[in-house]
Formats: C-alpha cells, sequence, structure tokens
C-alpha cells in the first residue's frame, strides 16, 4: 500500500511490461456537460498478439461518470478496431486483459448512448484504443515497422478479413517486409491459401500509392521506389480483390532474427540450457 500514489501511472504503465522496449501510454481531454473530462489508459504486449488480444493487458481510467452496461458496449466496439485487429506473430495465449473504469469524479450526468456528449466521448475512447494497439503492433517482438494491411473489394467483410490476416501472418511475407524487398509473389500466394475468394486477375496491390500489381499483373513501378516505401518505419500494404464490398484492416509488423532470439533465449531450460 505505502507503494500506491495517484500520480503512479507510468510505473504501473512499466510494471505490466514483459518483452515490450516501452511503455505504452495515451490520453485524451474532453467536455462532457461542460465539465472536463479525461480519459487515459496504458497497455502493454509484444508477442503472441493475435487475435483475440492474446497476451496483452489494457486499462482504460476515467473520471467521468457513465451507465456501466453502456460504457461495457463501448469498450467491446472500440477493442473490435483496435486490440482485436492487430497481429503480431499469429500466435496467442490464455493471457488477456481489457478494463474501463469509470469512478464518475467529473460530476457530468451519467453517460449513455442518448447523451448528447456520448459520441465524442466514445470517440475518444476509439481513438486512444487504436493508438495503444498500433503501439503495441510497433512494438512487436524484434520488429522494426508497423505495417497496416488493408484489404477491401473482397465479396464480404469476412472474407476480407481472413485475406488480411492471412497476408499480415505469413512469415514468408513478414520476413520479406523485413528485407525491404517487395516481393508481391508472396502477397499473392498468402491471399491464395487464405479462405477468401480470389481471382488472381483482379487482384490489385498498393505499396502506400505506389502500385505494384494491377490485375494481377506487375505494373511498371521501379521495384527502387517500392523498395524505399517498405523501408519506411510504418506503411500501408493495399490490396483490392474487385469482387464485392467487403474492407477490413489488421495492424502488423515485420519479423526479424531478432524475434527467434527473445523467444529463446526468454525461457531458459531448468539446468541452463
Amino acid at each position: 500500500p505505502a507503494a500506491l500514489s495517484a500520480a503512479g501511472g507510468r510505473d504501473a504503465a512499466m510494471a505490466i511490461m514483459t518483452t515490450d522496449t516501452r511503455k505504452k501510454t495515451a490520453t485524451v481531454r474532453l467536455l462532457v456537460d461542460g465539465q472536463p473530462v479525461v480519459l487515459t489508459a496504458f497497455a502493454k504486449g509484444a508477442g503472441m498478439i493475435e487475435p483475440n488480444m492474446a497476451t496483452m493487458l489494457g486499462y482504460f481510467l476515467t473520471d467521468a461518470a457513465a451507465e456501466p452496461r453502456a460504457l461495457q458496449h463501448a469498450l467491446k466496439q472500440a477493442v473490435d478496431a483496435s486490440f482485436n485487429r492487430i497481429s503480431v506473430d499469429g500466435d496467442m495465449s490464455t493471457n488477456d486483459t481489457c478494463l474501463l473504469l469509470a469512478n464518475g469524479a467529473a460530476g457530468n450526468r451519467p453517460l449513455t448512448p442518448t447523451h448528447p456528449d456520448w459520441a465524442a466521448f466514445t470517440g475518444a475512447l476509439r481513438v486512444v484504443a487504436l493508438d495503444l494497439a498500433q503501439r503495441i503492433a510497433r512494438d512487436g517482438e524484434g520488429c522494426t515497422k508497423l505495417v497496416t494491411v488493408h484489404v477491401r473489394g473482397a465479396r464480404t467483410d469476412a472474407e476480407a478479413d481472413a485475406a488480411a490476416r492471412s497476408v499480415a501472418n505469413s512469415m514468408l511475407v513478414k520476413t520479406c517486409w523485413h528485407g525491404d524487398y517487395p516481393n508481391w509473389g508472396r502477397i499473392m500466394d498468402a491471399l491464395g491459401y487464405s479462405p477468401a475468394r480470389v481471382d488472381e486477375g483482379k487482384v490489385d496491390i498498393f505499396y502506400d500509392r505506389l502500385a505494384a500489381v494491377r490485375r494481377g499483373v506487375a505494373t511498371r513501378t521501379p521495384v527502387r521506389a517500392l523498395s524505399r516505401v517498405q523501408g519506411q518505419e510504418r506503411f500501408t500494404l493495399t490490396v483490392d480483390l474487385h469482387l464485392g464490398k467487403g474492407d477490413a484492416v489488421v495492424y502488423t509488423c515485420d519479423c526479424s532474427e531478432a524475434y527467434v532470439k527473445i523467444n529463446v533465449d526468454y525461457i531458459k531450460m531448468p539446468d541452463g540450457r
């Protein structure tokens, strides 16, 4: 108890870290009923991330007053659009928690979906959740870059999600990203074995805004230009399947030799081997 402090948020964010290389915190301030309200959060996670929060912890704290069931629903929506859309290594464990605690100290009328400031509060919640989720993906074990995989034009959102996750979790693709060589053939491969319907003659692939593939055929975009995009600390890989209106995004990272070392050295055998 002597170690507890109202100013101990940063210490708490550090204390929950495992293989994380940096603490992950975010804060938003807004007005509710004209009263200043704070929404702050911290999280941890770097490995065994995908798809249902996996080995991560997330804590959201606010002094706003809110109806509990409405708050739970808002948190679920925020988590589905953030922590449930990240992948580091396509693995997960039994340990995950995401909590939202509201003490009502701000003195506002309890927030519900009919409250005039509900949209502002839930919008702030989604912003904070997505920021922390992307920080987790960017801090993936041994990673050097954050990659946003956006699949559009699938027959359904579910098929778009399946295709995006197939690309995001492919070790061939992830190691290719680390090497900065834009091997779009590996992306086509991952799309092809995904559960999504794919017609290779309709597929477009973009690195940020540069087209690498149009209708299944390589464009004349110089490989060097595509490599420059892939060499950034963050970039977006967009795939258009041209089969419907399905759309999905997954936030992921590259995979380097350091990932192997971390997971070899993380747990030692009892005899030291």
